[in-house]
């Protein structure tokens, strides 16, 4: 039996809609297209850090 695994959300920075899940223990580098702002970020798994790629970074209001 597999033990239950934690899922995070991850949110876009710019608009603060779901961009993916991350599992617990994810490392790595994604990258992902919000599909709302259009923004493109790099995201680095294991630290949670997101580097804009292409798009505007306009703050959440």
């Amino acid at each position: 039996m597999q033990t239950a695994r934690k899922i995070e959300r991850m949110n876009c920075p710019t608009c603060g809609k779901r961009l993916f899940d991350k599992e617990e223990g994810a490392y790595g580098f994604t990258r992902e297209k919000c599909q709302v702002c259009k923004s493109i970020w790099r995201v680095d798994l294991a630290h949670k850090k997101f580097t804009l790629i292409a798009g505007k970074a306009v703050q959440r209001r």
